[in-house]
């Protein structure tokens, strides 16, 4: 980084002009804007461990372990399933899920719960959260929120599906889905089952590997363009 900034005629020396004799360094204001994120992602992650760790102890005292499914098993009527993310996962059913839900379809719920904890999920939900409270004027920072949610529950569901019948998770899904889950865990049901059935039925083609590998590239090079830009004036 040194260097990179050394080769666009950047020192730490450089000062922001009309400053005064006092003078703010060049650097200051891109690093509070790096720092700022990193601050609140971080107390995203300390919160979110607190609530989950909080709702642990109330398992401990009213659920009980399940060998069979690997999972901890709430006494509710309501068909619900979902996972507490973290260093100590859980996956959480009701007993109404495990009276409704056939086999199948009970395999792959848990195999989607599985793909959010494997998958570090909660540490981009963490990310997109921050990134929307550090800079909530942005409609893009507001819609990332629930966008990133919305595509997560879909990664889970591609997860899902490599390993079981569509018509097992579509089901299970669509008798699960006016379920919901407590702070800090994910949910196979939700606002979004709607998008997520409807995904899931139609029909689709997978996308060729060169415009995968085209859309890869773009999104690599796309956060690199503004220190690029801003390197030209050094370059000549």
């Amino acid at each position: 980084m040194s260097g990179l900034l050394q080769f666009c005629g950047l020192t730490f020396d450089v000062r922001i002009p009309g400053t005064g004799p006092v003078g703010v360094p060049a650097l200051a204001v891109p690093a509070l804007v790096a720092l700022l994120p990193l601050a609140c992602f971080a107390r995203e992650l300390l919160r979110a461990r607190r609530v989950r760790a909080r709702h642990r102890g109330v398992l401990d005292m009213v659920g009980r372990r399940s060998a069979r499914w690997c999972a901890t098993v709430l006494d509710h009527d309501t068909p619900a399933a979902y996972c507490l993310p973290g260093r100590r996962p859980r996956i959480v059913v009701s007993a109404g899920a495990l009276r409704l839900l056939s086999p199948a379809q009970l395999e792959s719920v848990l195999e989607h719960e599985r793909a959010h904890i494997a998958g570090r999920h909660h540490l981009v939900l963490a990310a997109t959260e921050a990134f929307a409270r550090v800079f909530r004027w942005l409609p893009l920072a507001r819609e990332a929120r629930t966008q990133t949610a919305l595509l997560l529950e879909m990664a889970a569901d591609d997860r899902a599906l490599r390993r079981h019948p569509r018509e097992a998770l579509v089901s299970a899904l669509y008798a699960m889905a006016a379920g919901d889950a407590p702070g800090g865990a994910f949910s196979v049901g939700g606002p979004d089952a709607v998008v997520r059935l409807r995904r899931m039925l139609e029909a689709r083609r997978r996308p060729h590997p060169a415009l995968r590998g085209v859309a890869v590239a773009a999104a690599v090079a796309v956060p690199l363009l503004p220190p690029l830009l801003g390197c030209a004036p050094g370059m000549g």
